[in-house]
């Protein structure tokens, strides 16, 4: 195998045009750590944040951008017997707590990879590793979305929007999505949506509750700042809702935190970045599922790892529906 590989790094903050494709080092694995020749990686909003700042990668910088990867195992640390060369394999969370996804070699932890199933395509893979394992904690895990339920998802055409969407309907639930009507509608619908609400809604907790009926039970929420109230105002007694960000401060007053006391609401926040000893866990969980063909992430977009600010860029416009890709041939 050769000792230099090309992967996007950026040496400074900022917005995605830092980012340049550089030669570097390629790296071997750590004791637990599988050294994955990648096919495909899978970006992410969450790229953006540290990017920009937000947090530093535990190594520092330079680092390399990228949050998801599928690819095939090519070298296994000393410590390392559940996995084997020539494996294919997906993981998620990558570019906080270790060098990001976008590079054709990259050193992973056994405790966020697992198995992908040769009859999921790598891209596939890239695609649903984030979005699906994000969804799976957020509505299953933290939620406890059980058969019957009313369950909205916010942000309903996006990576973890559409996913979660899939994860609700295999659950049983009755699914709102939270999405602009215009363009989006069909799409959101095509992944399994009852019904959809506009967020841009004026009177959006009575649409959310017109569009539930009894009361909504489980919320996955991505713009907490501007939904949380409606859906406090919508929530049935017993309400979850699960937070996954926010792009401001979130307020409630006290007449409605009141009325969130007395109905038993939960306001539940998570992190996919923060619960790593889940990650190998959620991944296996989700693997079958998209085998055997009941999750099938969607994917707005592919880029060479020559036009990773390019795919940046496209992730950060409206509009965009699943996910987006950098392939490497």
């Amino acid at each position: 195998m050769p000792d230099r590989m090309r992967a996007a790094r950026y040496h400074e903050h900022g917005e995605p045009d830092v980012l340049a494709v550089e030669e570097v080092p390629k790296p071997t694995p750590d004791r637990e750590e599988v050294l994955v020749e990648t096919r495909a990686a899978g970006i992410n909003p969450i790229d953006t944040y540290v990017m920009a700042g937000d947090s530093t990668p535990a190594d520092g910088l330079p680092a390399i951008a990228g949050s998801d990867l599928a690819g095939i195992v090519v070298d296994v640390g000393e410590d390392v017997t559940k996995y084997e060369l020539g494996d294919w394999v997906y993981a998620t969370a990558l570019g906080i707590h270790d060098q990001g996804s976008l590079a054709e070699y990259v050193p992973v932890p056994v405790d966020i990879l697992a198995p992908l199933p040769e009859s999921v395509s790598f891209t596939d893979g890239a695609a649903a590793a984030m979005a699906f394992a994000t969804a799976w904690r957020g509505l299953i895990t933290r939620g406890e979305l059980r058969l019957g339920e009313s369950c909205l998802i916010a942000g309903a055409a996006g990576g973890v929007g559409h996913a979660g969407v899939q994860v609700a309907t295999e659950a049983g639930a009755t699914v709102i999505g939270l999405a602009r009507k215009e363009g989006t509608d069909e799409f959101v619908r095509e992944q399994g949506v009852d019904s959809v609400v506009d967020y841009r809604s004026d009177e959006l907790a009575d649409e959310i509750s017109a569009a539930v009926g009894d009361g909504l039970d489980v919320a996955l929420e991505t713009h907490a700042d501007a939904n949380l109230i409606p859906e406090v105002e919508a929530a049935a007694r017993g309400g979850r809702i699960v937070v996954l960000g926010e792009e401001g401060p979130i307020e409630i007053d006290p007449g409605l935190s009141m009325s969130a006391k007395k109905s038993d609401l939960d306001v539940r926040f998570m992190s996919i970045a923060a619960s790593r000893d889940d990650h190998a866990s959620l991944l296996t969980s989700v693997a079958p599922l998209l085998a055997e063909g009941t999750f099938i992430p969607s994917i707005d977009s592919q880029f060479p790892l020559d036009e990773a600010v390019g795919a940046y860029r496209r992730l950060s416009e409206s509009g965009v529906r699943g996910c987006v890709v950098v392939t490497f041939e």
